[in-house]
């Protein structure tokens, strides 16, 4: 739709990060491994209604603590204003202890 989205994606992952690193599980500090995965979609407003763990970890835990990055984050700042859509739908992966490959 040729909107350029940087600068409101640089924002949402800032805030996902900080919010993901203080909850953080011990186990995980312990070296506990694991990859999650996490679809949601952000509304013109900026609120997440809804929200997939898309691949869990196979830990709770770890599993928990990514939905708690976003959704502690919540809400978003609103949508950039010349996107005419509805939402974003956006897929992040947390990685705990791995590579990114």
């Amino acid at each position: 739709m040729g909107v350029d989205f940087r600068p409101y994606l640089i924002k949402v992952l800032s805030a996902v990060r900080r919010n993901w690193f203080a909850v953080i599980p011990e186990s995980a500090k312990f070296g506990r491994r694991g990859k999650v995965i996490i679809q949601f979609a952000i509304s013109r407003e900026g609120d997440v209604p809804k929200l997939v763990i898309a691949v869990p970890s196979g830990a709770d835990a770890l599993d928990r603590a990514a939905v708690a990055g976003i959704s502690a984050s919540n809400p978003f700042p609103p949508l950039p204003a010349k996107y005419r859509g509805d939402q974003v739908r956006l897929q992040l992966s947390f990685f705990y202890n791995m590579s990114r490959n």
